[in-house]
């Protein structure tokens, strides 16, 4: 158990409490003050302990020491989903820095698991952009990056087909990506879009996919989606009424992980959710406590080989 100092005391061992400090002063980037506060020990303790994880080589490309409740919560969850991979981060001290930090959680276990030949097809979000800023650049021999979603018409800080290219750029891939928006305007309209033949040709290398690195989004009024105008207020109202817990690759999905029998989701172009538990190694990375229903969701309905999330999540998952 840490010891106080100004008043103040830990709850956390020694060697946990430089992994904490460690991880949110050089990944959260909080300042000593803010730790102190956050992990209730003085300012100077702060200082030393963050001293003394950088002399230990706690502190290096990765946060190396693991920190012991996400090591339990990490147990947890591998038994209750039968994962082959678990990466459970610290929580956040504000939940705005949650993609950031599950984001770079992801970047290390990609780059651990990437490797040449890789067929690697991608969803989207503000998770999977973070996991990419963080990758480390590596050259990987007849890789392929295929995305799942079609693209946006209009820029904004999250595009599918940004954060594919982005991907393929870091590991030197080839990139494949869906020539159609994420959503068409009418069912028809996907229809006749999903049966282009250079849809077609995309679809089939996704289906090959070694694979699959996806996130999903809450059922929020500040999610991509919403913000991005996807859908419209009634609609939102509409899927509300009907269970929608979030998204999965844009398919609004009840809380067993079943798309919503709603014209949005036959409007999207995007990869079919029914194969994702066909592609060998399915990557799931999300966080926060506002994802659980909808993470849960898609444990239910899809084989997610690897997780990578935060301790709120991972809570809420095995409550």
């Amino acid at each position: 158990m840490a010891g106080s100092e100004n008043g103040k005391s830990s709850h956390f061992p020694e060697q946990e409490l430089k992994a904490r400090a460690a991880w949110h002063y050089y990944v959260e980037g909080l300042t000593q003050e803010q730790i102190s506060e956050l992990l209730g020990i003085g300012r100077i303790k702060v200082h030393r302990i963050l001293s003394a994880a950088r002399e230990e080589g706690v502190v290096q490309f990765r946060i190396r020491e693991s920190v012991v409740g996400c090591m339990e919560l990490e147990k947890g969850l591998r038994q209750k989903y039968g994962f082959g991979h678990v990466t459970v981060v610290p929580a956040a001290a504000d939940a705005r820095n949650v993609p950031q930090l599950v984001g770079h959680a992801a970047a290390a276990y990609l780059a651990d698991n990437l490797n040449s030949g890789d067929v690697v097809t991608l969803g989207w979000g503000r998770t999977l952009k973070f996991a990419i800023s963080a990758l480390p650049r590596r050259a990987l021999h007849e890789a392929v990056v295929v995305s799942m979603l079609g693209g946006l018409t209009r820029a904004q800080p999250l595009n599918p087909t940004e954060s594919a290219w982005e991907l393929a750029e870091k590991i030197g891939a080839d990139c494949y990506l869906l020539p159609v928006p994420v959503y068409a305007d009418m069912p028809a309209q996907r229809d006749a879009f999903m049966s282009q033949r250079s849809v077609e040709d995309v679809m089939l290398r996704a289906r090959r996919a070694s694979m699959a690195v996806l996130s999903v989004g809450s059922f929020s009024n500040e999610s991509p989606i919403a913000n991005y105008g996807f859908i419209k207020q009634s609609e939102f109202e509409e899927l509300k009424a009907a269970g929608a817990v979030g998204d999965i690759l844009c398919h609004f999905v009840d809380s067993e992980g079943h798309p919503i029998d709603h014209d949005v989701n036959r409007r999207v172009c995007a990869y079919p959710l029914q194969a994702l538990s066909d592609i060998r190694k399915v990557l799931l990375v999300s966080g926060g406590a506002d994802k659980v229903d909808v993470m849960r969701a898609a444990l239910t309905s899809i084989k997610v080989s690897a997780l990578v999330t935060d301790e709120n999540a991972a809570k809420g998952l095995l409550s």
